[in-house]
């Protein structure tokens, strides 16, 4: 993908698309906030819909541009059978 350009003119070589999934509280966006600004927050807010972030390195002389998206997380409900009761 020689063709991409991005910030300032830069020849863009590589883009990574990744999604960050995961169950909620387990760190997702710290890990965003860490890798994309050097930042790290140990009180943050709930991730509501969907953040993005990119962010351009140097690989082996190779521009990289990485677009990370952070999703929400979902509590997953165990239902669980009872007999005589219904779910």
């Amino acid at each position: 993908m020689s063709n991409l350009y991005g910030d300032y003119n830069q020849k863009i070589d590589y883009v990574f698309k990744v999604v960050l999934i995961g169950d909620s509280a387990v760190g997702k966006t710290q890990l965003l906030a860490r890798f994309a600004r050097n930042e790290f927050s140990v009180d943050s807010k709930a991730t509501i819909g969907v953040e993005f972030r990119t962010k351009t390195l140097v690989i082996d002389n190779k521009t990289v541009k990485a677009q990370i998206w952070d999703t929400a997380g979902q509590e997953i409900l165990a239902l669980s059978y009872k007999p005589g009761i219904e779910n």
